[in-house]
């Protein structure tokens, strides 16, 4: 199973945010050893981050380069587009910000939503912006992961599909357990196993 992630919040930032999506990627890799690999898509890593993505040898970073280099959070939403089709991705996974505007259809999306003003926004433009690409992410992702059942009745109530809603929660939501890791695996194999022309996935 080869999974690509929007792994920006997971090689940037270094709070609970980013904990949430290290540690889902760093045990599914540890565990799915022999039929899991995850290829994470970043504008930038993070110094004290450095280590964590040449840690195992089933996960792999892509940055941009050359004259994207100039505008990478473009390039985050634009072009990886021909990184993913070169590797066959099947399953692409955006933890907490969005997927890609021109990414191919058949690629089956998971979008994880920790709510509307998660971002962590430095002015009220970055967050006015931030809102309308996460609005598109929840428009278009096949599967749509939310903390807890209150917060998948508030994004029916905006209008998500509540059939694609998929909740995957604990007692400290932003806390993984091995359980929820082990949900997030499962979600994968089923979105793996449907066809292009299915919309959605039932929770």
């Amino acid at each position: 199973m080869l999974v690509g992630y929007e792994a920006n919040t997971a090689l940037r930032h270094s709070g609970k945010l980013g904990d949430y999506g290290r540690t889902l990627i760093s045990q599914l890799a540890s565990r799915h050893v022999a039929d899991y690999r995850a290829l994470l898509f970043a504008s930038r890593i993070k110094k004290s981050l450095r280590q964590f993505h040449t840690g195992y040898a089933n996960v792999s970073t892509y940055l941009p380069s050359g004259s994207a280099k100039l505008f990478p959070e473009l390039w985050m939403r634009y072009q990886i587009e021909p990184w993913l089709k070169a590797e066959k991705v099947a399953l692409f996974h955006a933890l907490n910000e969005e997927i890609p505007y021109n990414i191919n259809p058949t690629i089956k999306t998971i979008l994880t939503c920790h709510g509307l003003g998660s971002h962590h926004a430095t002015s009220a433009a970055d967050l006015l912006f931030w809102r309308r690409r996460i609005r598109y992410s929840l428009r278009v992702a096949n599967a749509v992961v939310v903390e807890s059942e209150e917060a998948r009745q508030g994004l029916a109530a905006e209008g998500v599909n509540p059939d694609k809603i998929v909740v995957i929660g604990g007692p400290n939501p932003l806390e993984l357990t091995p359980q929820m890791v082990e949900q997030y695996y499962m979600l994968y194999c089923k979105l793996d196993t449907l066809g292009s022309s299915d919309p959605s996935i039932e929770p």
